[in-house]
């Protein structure tokens, strides 16, 4: 995953009211040009004045809720914005401060639900691939984060069974301080479907990042109104419930519908966290990791 950069006048650059960035070309082109960052200096040569006064719009590519394109033109491969940008998906930059700034991107921040009822190999499964973005130093700014929707009697212990706890050092943190949110499912869902201070805080992290579930964790979800209009899957149990939250089912192990990814039932965790991990570091990671937890079909070099 790459940033990608968007050329702009220091004068046209503004945000509408609803904190989004939509230059004139999206209305007549239905797209804004963006390049990434080796092209950066070439692109304003070329359609900028010489001493215009320009500024460059860095974007966060996980923060984005539109579609990006990758076109072919003269200049080679450009990616294409189709649709109003975020504004917490950009980093405005002076035009010399591009060459230092990083190309790929780096450091994503990743929270994992935890709570009272759930399936726990719905957390560990993706918790299992993602963290491997870090320990097999792919990407050691990469993180993951365990956090509490529930809490138990001594504040700490969200999960037990068989004879063992599951404790979370923090519960119901701001949001706003990760990039992914994870939530899985289990028995404990159909209670917090109509918990309201719950659903609130799910619902509090950022609509245009990437949100993914695990099994009934889609109705969850579903609660907090993010799969109105969209693709999603569950549990094969729970498949006929995505209606009533608008949402079109689909029997698939993961169904990735730009920032809202769901998984099926249980053991389609693992599958969810490498497919985040193809995602957020690329082809090459998910070869790496996939191969290293031994997935069927991985192929050992």
């Amino acid at each position: 995953m790459r940033w990608i950069f968007h050329i702009v006048r220091t004068e046209e650059l503004g945000w509408g009211r609803d904190g989004r960035y939509a230059p004139p070309s999206l209305a007549a082109e239905g797209f804004i040009h963006a390049s990434y960052r080796d092209r950066v200096g070439e692109s304003a040569r070329l359609y900028f004045p010489e001493g215009a006064s320009l500024r460059v719009l860095a974007i966060d590519p996980r923060r984005l809720d539109v579609p990006i394109e990758i076109a072919e033109t003269p200049r080679g491969p450009m990616p294409h914005v189709r649709g109003p940008i975020p504004v917490d998906a950009v980093r405005v930059l002076e035009p010399e401060a591009v060459e230092n700034h990083p190309d790929g991107v780096t450091g994503t921040r990743i929270a994992l639900v935890a709570f009272e009822g759930m399936t726990l190999l719905d957390l560990v499964g993706p918790l299992d691939a993602l963290s491997r973005i870090e320990t097999m130093g792919i990407d050691v700014t990469t993180s993951c984060e365990v956090v509490a929707l529930t809490r138990g009697d001594d504040r700490a212990s969200v999960w037990a069974a068989c004879g063992a706890a599951f404790s979370v050092a923090r519960y119901r943190p701001a949001l706003d301080a990760f990039d992914v949110l994870v939530v899985p499912g289990g028995i404990g869902t159909r209670a917090l479907e109509h918990d309201a201070e719950a659903i609130a805080w799910i619902d509090s992290f950022p609509r245009n990042r990437i949100t993914a579930s695990v099994c009934t964790g889609s109705l969850l979800l579903g609660a907090a109104g993010r799969l109105a209009g969209r693709r999603a899957t569950t549990h094969r149990t729970a498949m006929g419930e995505l209606a009533r939250f608008g949402a079109t089912a689909i029997a698939e192990r993961i169904v990735d519908d730009g920032q809202l990814v769901t998984a099926g039932g249980v053991t389609a965790g693992i599958e969810l966290g490498l497919h985040l991990v193809r995602r957020l570091a690329g082809d090459g990671a998910w070869k790496q990791i996939s191969t290293q937890m031994e997935v069927f079909g991985a192929s050992v070099d």
